[in-house]
């Protein structure tokens, strides 16, 4: 399914903590994404549908515009940060072989009162901006009665209408370690789900036009695409 990457391509805690530091940095543009939505925009694009090239989505992790674009300080600076993200890229599709059962979401986390609390919009947001690169190959899932529900934690923390419904439904907060726990099991789920599609190598179509940023929402909330998963604002 995914190209296996040489064992030395894993990254070190002290190499993810550099590439964190970095994309929190001054460095970066203020929508640059942090290390948590980066490993949930980059297993989107791993488990997704279709085969995404890196050309196609490298500059959606800088989050640069028009009036602030990404400047890296040099040459080597760029190389070495690519470098970063392109083994955690490579790091991540190892670990999502067929064979694979098992996936841990790199996620922030906090203690409080001995508990340790993990923080998963940030991670959501980054797949479900993934998944938005390719709305169009992801829609029947959307729509599989069996499957959908594989999508409900990111759905609930990385859309702007899943946090709608998380504060008019408290109910859903309190599920939030359960949810946090479901995360590596949908990411699988997913992967499977679109497996066959992979194999074949088939690139995966809807029968009904493309999604633009004004219709409604492939997920069938009811909402224009751009004002649910395809919204560019940042998620707390």
């Amino acid at each position: 399914m995914f190209p296996l990457p040489p064992q030395h391509a894993s990254l070190s805690d002290e190499e993810l903590d550099r590439l964190d530091d970095f994309l929190q940095s001054d460095e970066t543009p203020a929508a640059c994404m942090t290390l948590s939505e980066l490993d949930g925009f980059l297993t989107a694009i791993l488990v997704g549908p279709n085969t995404l090239l890196p050309s196609q989505w490298l500059d959606e992790i800088w989050g640069g515009t028009e009036d602030e674009p990404m400047q890296f300080a040099s040459e080597a600076r760029m190389q070495e940060i690519l470098d970063l993200v392109m083994r955690l890229y490579k790091q991540r599709a190892g670990e999502l072989i067929e064979d694979n059962d098992l996936f841990d979401p790199i996620v922030y986390a906090y203690e409080e009162e001995g508990k340790t609390h993990r923080l998963i919009d940030d991670w959501c947001y980054g797949f479900m901006t993934g998944l938005s690169l390719d709305a169009e190959g992801w829609d029947p899932l959307f729509h599989d009665d069996a499957n959908a529900a594989l999508l409900t934690p990111m759905l609930l923390y990385g859309t702007e209408t899943g946090i709608e419904e998380r504060k008019a439904n408290p109910q859903l907060s309190e599920r939030h370690e359960n949810l946090a726990d479901a995360i590596g099991l949908c990411v699988i789920g997913i992967r499977d789900f679109w497996l066959p599609h992979r194999k074949a190598g088939h690139t995966v179509r809807r029968e009904s036009p493309k999604v633009g940023r004004n219709d409604p929402c492939p997920c069938g909330n009811g909402k224009k695409f751009k004002k649910c998963c395809g919204s560019p604002e940042r998620l707390h």
